[in-house]
């Protein structure tokens, strides 16, 4: 929530689905309270048209907290518009404040190297960000944004911030497959995704429990959710979705994890399957 003051609550757009719980324990034991999603969104008409038809990413996470709901997992989805580094700044700083109520923070907008773009062509550079979002112990940040996520970014922000990890886009990407990217990336990572096996003759299926529901998988780490993402939708890794962690092993320097690389054979080994078809 936008404030210029403790006392005066200064006027945004608000849409907030409370919704706390635990995750089902569909499939298996794993059982914990669930943190929340903050999803800031910027106005995608750079030139300040309020008024003009614009995409909005907020359908699509409505979907898919609708989704997690329907298989027992609620999650509580925050959503806030921001239209300048200042209302950014304001929003971020509530995040952190709240840090032990959110895993992950979602952030759209058109971006560019080391800078996202506002209505008005306003620039959020990156340093500016940095500040806004440090300390971010414990959190996640996605960005949906064009070319801003590079490995030297996504360094420079985690030793900034200590953030959890940071994942987002290394090229110009398109809005569609963008936004189906980090929705099947967010339902991965907060509920886990369906098993997958091979048969002894190389193909891939997913086996069925007894009750003919799927088996499902799940993992807080995000990297292997990455690579899950890459297995079952490629386009994840042609769009050059990247999930960036840092390896801080005691008594070394830190170093940087991209899933991008990592999972690269994945993509590859993922790819022949579908040729095979």
């Amino acid at each position: 929530m936008i404030r210029k003051s403790s006392n005066k609550q200064a006027p945004s757009p608000v849409v907030s689905f409370s919704a706390q719980g635990s995750l089902g324990s569909r499939g298996g034991p794993w059982v914990r309270t669930m943190p929340g999603v903050v999803v800031l969104e910027s106005m995608w008409n750079k030139k300040g048209r309020l008024l003009d038809d614009e995409p909005s990413v907020l359908p699509y996470l409505k979907a898919i907290r609708q989704s997690l709901a329907w298989e027992g997992i609620r999650v509580n989805l925050v959503y806030r518009r921001f239209y300048s580094s200042y209302d950014l700044g304001l929003l971020l700083e509530e995040v952190r404040r709240r840090r032990r109520s959110f895993q992950v923070c979602y952030i759209a907008s058109h971006g560019q190297r080391r800078k996202l773009v506002g209505i008005g062509e306003k620039v959020i550079r990156l340093e500016k960000l940095v500040d806004h979002c440090r300390p971010s112990t414990g959190i996640g940040y996605i960005f949906g944004a064009c070319d801003f996520v590079t490995p030297d970014t996504a360094q420079n922000f985690l030793l900034a911030t200590g953030a959890r990890f940071v994942a987002g886009y290394q090229k110009a990407i398109p809005w569609t497959e963008s936004m189906l990217v980090d929705c099947l990336f967010l339902s991965y990572l907060l509920g886990g995704t369906m098993k997958w096996v091979r048969t002894k003759h190389g193909e891939r299926m997913p086996p069925l429990r007894a009750l003919e529901d799927f088996e499902i998988t799940r993992s807080e780490n995000p990297q292997k959710v990455a690579g899950q993402l890459y297995r079952d939708f490629p386009l994840a890794h042609d769009i050059t979705f990247s999930c960036f962690t840092l390896d801080r092993g005691q008594g070394r320097k830190p170093t940087i994890e991209n899933s991008f690389d990592i999972f690269r054979r994945n993509v590859d080994r993922a790819r022949r399957v579908v040729r095979d078809l």
